[in-house]
């Protein structure tokens, strides 16, 4: 298994908050929280070095760099935290390109004619008459 990088986890949250709304969102923002909190804390009772987290801070790009850093570095002390932080990353941080048949098509600013997106084209495409 490769180890969890803080780059990886900043990554995956900011493809999540971007591109996974609803349900799906949530819930990956969820169990990272979750995680989190297990960092956050050495018992049922004690709050470890600072305050129980809320939510991730994925509107903010220096506290979320910072909360990976931790998570991570907590990865590299327990496994078996490193293996659930792993599994997360594998659920939620895959890239859309690994997705099977997954057609991602983006456009931005204006086009001086038409625009064509999709997949797998075959055979000619037509505007009609010129």
């Amino acid at each position: 298994m490769d180890p969890v990088t803080t780059d990886a986890l900043v990554t995956a949250v900011n493809a999540v908050v971007s591109g996974a709304g609803g349900e799906a969102g949530r819930r990956a923002l969820e169990s990272l929280g979750a995680l989190a909190r297990r960092v956050w804390r050495r018992g049922d009772a004690e709050p470890a070095a600072g305050p129980e987290p809320v939510a991730i801070p994925y509107d903010d790009e220096e506290g979320l760099r910072r909360l990976a850093d931790l998570l991570v570095e907590r990865s590299r002390q327990d496994p078996e935290f490193g293996r659930d932080l792993a599994a997360w990353l594998r659920e939620f941080g895959e890239p859309a390109e690994r997705e099977a048949g997954a057609v991602h098509n983006t456009f931005s600013g204006t086009a001086s004619g038409p625009v064509i997106q999709g997949r797998d084209f075959h055979g000619s495409i037509s505007f009609g008459p010129q």
